[in-house]
């Protein structure tokens, strides 16, 4: 079938990732997706993360500025850690998924060949089951409506401070945001 697709017809590219960012908020913005947490296609995870965000601002109480900044703090303390998470296990799979040949790919086939027998954590993260309870078994939407009220609150009384940066003020905007 390639070979009926004309030459320079298909476009290439390196997949790319970046080191977790200190933080993806700053005042009334905030950063979402692949341009904070990009994700390789390893584990079919990166669309499935979209959703929270759209859990966070349900709970928002208003239009206001100041709790919008807040909501957005909720939404990084909510997900940040498990997109993280996310990243690293489809960077993990990547890695033994691609190892091209030589004593690597021979042991990790091994592995994959005594799974039926011996059982164990599987090379493709995809497949392996305490993944799949991981990514599967995880209800973001309740996450978020249950740490809501509690990180809202602490960033209205400036108790919160975000990840990465200085407290929240009155206003919802930190110490390093302009106020625009």
């Amino acid at each position: 079938m390639l070979n009926l697709v004309p030459d320079g017809e298909v476009c290439e590219w390196k997949l790319r990732v970046h080191s977790p960012l200190p933080t993806w908020v700053r005042g009334s913005i905030a950063l979402v997706g692949d341009t904070c947490h990009p994700t390789l296609p390893h584990l079919a995870q990166g669309a499935a993360q979209a959703g929270v965000l759209g859990a966070v601002f349900s709970k928002c109480p208003s239009n206001d500025s100041s709790d919008i900044n807040k909501s957005l703090l909720v939404y990084e303390s909510v997900r940040k850690e498990r997109a993280e998470t996310l990243v690293q296990l489809a960077a993990q799979s990547g890695r033994a998924l691609h190892l091209g040949g030589g004593a690597a790919k021979t042991e990790r086939d091994k592995r994959f060949a005594s799974l039926k027998q011996d059982g164990g954590a599987v090379p493709d993260k995809w497949a392996d089951a305490d993944v799949q309870k991981k990514i599967y078994g995880f209800d973001c939407y309740q996450v978020a409506l249950d740490r809501f009220d509690d990180v809202f609150a602490k960033a209205n009384e400036g108790q919160f401070v975000g990840l990465g940066q200085q407290p929240v003020n009155s206003s919802g905007m930190n110490g390093n945001a302009a106020k625009i």
